[in-house]
């Protein structure tokens, strides 16, 4: 048992200035004042937050990364496309193992033939998987992703034109066919978007979430409206579409010494993307509608390493002007309630104990959910000690 006393509390939505948590096992038993059991273990919140274990809404999972982001505080990864046996592998290592980040997936996401991102088995990142050639075959496709353990449908709308590579792309009739094929099984679905055209077909197909916001144009009045009215949920992926922060992430000394060499690597290999002022743009508007937006970073691309790059989505969140507590909400309690994670994302009796205890006050300073006291998953304590000692001896081996 652990309690967690006189500590500032976020609980996912809103903020109680001192309080105390009991945790029995996996579970919050109480919050706010009681009598605390002989036996527990008393860990002093003077001065310091309690969150809910952050949720980072749009990874692309590979063994080891789980234990990378759970490092920063991340609980819970999302992940928006992986092979079927991966992403079968992580969630069965997850549901044993408290030292590493908790694995949702969508597995294989519906796209054309030859239709992005099938660039990345010529690569060997993934192996060949099924696509979508006619609307005809989105309900067997559906359905052969739920067999596989999918928790979601990814829908990829992309042409490739806003990158300068053009693809085959699903039509607007396969990406409703997708859409209603997920409804029909109770299962959401997540678009991925790039310009404003593919948003709105994924708006107009009845999508559930879109991933990414688009970088071709910001969003104009019309489509905030529309998102609104259809509850769409929005997945800015700030961090991708800023590409590279300058290395400044890495260089915070209550990051850098928690990278794994491979995280350190893709925050620093980007290159600044002048589209992260058209999708801050975008997601001030939709903020502005009052559209839900959850905080995802789409590691590993370059400028995001698992974990710690969601520190930064929060802050770019910040900057798009949500405030400090409203980005908290879109890395704990609203992705909880958008992908139906009972008992994540708020710090409440009866809610898996998936914890974030920090120094200082991020409902107030952002950064400072950097400023890493204490992490829990399930309610056992991370060692964020001994990964550190584990990294020190990677980079050792590796000369990183």
């Amino acid at each position: 048992m652990t309690l967690i006393r006189d500590v500032r509390i976020f609980d996912g939505t809103g903020v109680l200035d001192r309080g105390s948590v009991l945790v029995r096992g996996e579970w919050i038993e109480w919050v706010g004042t009681g009598v605390p059991p002989a036996d527990a273990e008393i860990i002093d919140g003077t001065g310091r937050t309690l969150l809910p274990g952050l949720i980072d809404s749009h990874t692309h999972s590979f063994p080891g990364s789980p234990v990378q982001a759970l490092a920063f505080g991340v609980t819970t990864e999302l992940d928006m496309f992986s092979s079927p046996a991966i992403a079968a592998r992580l969630r069965a290592e997850a549901a044993g193992n408290a030292g590493m980040a908790d694995v949702r997936s969508a597995g294989t996401g519906a796209t054309a033939p030859l239709g992005y991102p099938w660039v990345l088995t010529t690569r060997g990142i993934y192996p060949p998987f099924p696509t979508l050639g006619h609307p005809g075959q989105a309900r067997g496709f559906v359905h052969d992703r739920l067999a596989e353990g999918s928790d979601y449908v990814k829908i990829i709308i992309e042409d490739g034109v806003q990158y300068g590579r053009e693809v085959p792309c699903l039509s607007p009739a396969a990406v409703r066919a997708l859409t209603r094929a997920a409804s029909e099984t109770g299962v959401l679905s997540v678009a991925h978007v790039s310009t404003l055209a593919a948003a709105t077909t994924a708006l107009d197909a009845g999508v559930n979430v879109l991933a990414h916001v688009f970088a071709d144009r910001p969003a104009d009045e019309a489509f905030a409206e529309a998102a609104a009215a259809a509850s769409a949920a929005v997945v800015p992926t700030l961090t991708m579409h800023e590409g590279c922060d300058g290395g400044h992430l890495a260089a915070d000394p209550r990051i850098g010494p928690y990278l794994h060499p491979a995280g350190r690597a893709g925050l620093t290999a980007g290159t600044p993307r002048p589209e992260i002022d058209v999708a801050l743009a975008s997601v001030r508007r939709l903020h502005e509608q009052g559209v839900p937006l959850l905080a995802g970073t789409d590691t590993p691309n370059p400028g995001a390493a698992p974990g710690a790059g969601l520190h930064r989505e929060l802050e770019l969140l910040v900057a798009a002007g949500l405030s400090p507590a409203q980005a908290l909400t879109a890395a704990t309690a609203r992705p909880a309630e958008i992908f139906r994670l009972a008992g994540r994302g708020r710090v409440a009796a009866g809610h898996q104990a998936d914890l974030l205890l920090v120094d200082g006050d991020p409902t107030t300073d952002i950064t400072a959910t950097r400023s890493i006291a204490a992490i829990w998953r399930k309610g056992a304590r991370f060692d964020r000690a001994a990964y550190r000692r584990g990294l020190r001896a990677v980079t050792t081996r590796t000369g990183g």
